[in-house]
């Protein structure tokens, strides 16, 4: 790892510290409920109670009504299913690797607050690195490391091959950020492989992009670097106005390499909250 690349994680390690605050913590909890329940308590049987948690074991041998109590499993298991490919160091500012590496330091964070276990799958045309389920400090500064001096063996981008090394190897159910700029000519696949996994998991895409791939101008024929396969071409071809690719259906995280993460994630949460409440 260079100095710069140093000074880069150590700057991000230190602004996420100070952006995550007891609000930003309490949002993110609300946002993602346990997944079942386990028994807590038993307590008196109070008229009115759910008279299906009464304890009759308990109940026969104190001589009177007592019903269980439970609480909520609170330990989620996170995913982060991130995207390596050469394509990632595009920016017209700031790179969308770097976008990456800030908006995965927020989330390893946040379940770190909150003793939730996280895995990451790097991923480019093939999988580049995979860190099983684990928690706490030591956990998350390795990971920092683990995708700061990645250098990926593949340029390319097979998001549906992660998918489906995603699937093989985890059991329980999850919440999984898909973080990329799907940026790939297998969108259809990826749309249908996501929804498949919607029906176990909890499927939320983080789409990274820069301003200049929806509205870049040109005039006349320029020359071009495919950052994926690292051929030169000349186009006079480019749309001023291009669209992303649509990530329809799923609650999208949508970050740009020209604002910064907290606002839309923030915003996210809150979507969240309130939709929950609703229900």
């Amino acid at each position: 790892m260079d100095s710069k690349e140093v000074a880069l994680l150590r700057k991000i390690r230190v602004e996420t510290g100070k952006k995550i605050n007891t609000m930003f913590s309490g949002e993110y909890r609300s946002a993602f409920k346990g997944y079942g329940l386990s028994f807590d308590s038993v307590r008196e049987y109070i008229p009115g109670d759910d008279v299906r948690s009464i304890d009759w074991n308990v109940s026969a041998r104190m001589n009177h009504l007592y019903i269980k109590e439970y609480i909520e499993e609170r330990e989620l298991s996170i995913v982060l299913i991130v995207d390596v490919s050469a394509s990632t160091l595009f920016g017209s500012g700031r790179s969308k690797r770097d976008v990456v590496l800030e908006f995965v330091t927020f989330m390893l964070h946040l379940a770190q607050m909150n003793n939730d276990r996280i895995s990451v799958i790097l991923f480019s045309d093939r999988i580049e690195k995979y860190l099983k389920p684990r928690k706490g400090r030591k956990f998350v500064l390795k990971v920092l490391d683990e995708i700061l001096m990645i250098r990926p063996s593949g340029r390319g981008t097979d998001l549906p091959a992660a998918l489906d090394f995603f699937q093989q190897v985890t059991r329980k159910r999850g919440i999984v950020f898909v973080v990329s700029d799907f940026l790939s000519g297998s969108h259809d696949e990826v749309m249908l492989k996501m929804k498949i996994l919607a029906r176990r998991h909890d499927i939320i895409p983080v789409q990274v992009s820069d301003p200049m791939e929806k509205n870049m101008k040109v005039s006349g024929l320029a020359e071009f670097i495919d950052l994926e396969t690292g051929e030169n071409f000349l186009s006079d071809s480019i749309y001023e106005n291009s669209r992303l690719p649509d990530t329809a259906g799923f609650e999208t995280i949508k970050l740009s390499t020209d604002e910064q993460i907290e606002v839309p994630l923030l915003k996210f949460f809150t979507k969240r909250n309130r939709a929950a409440l609703r229900r």
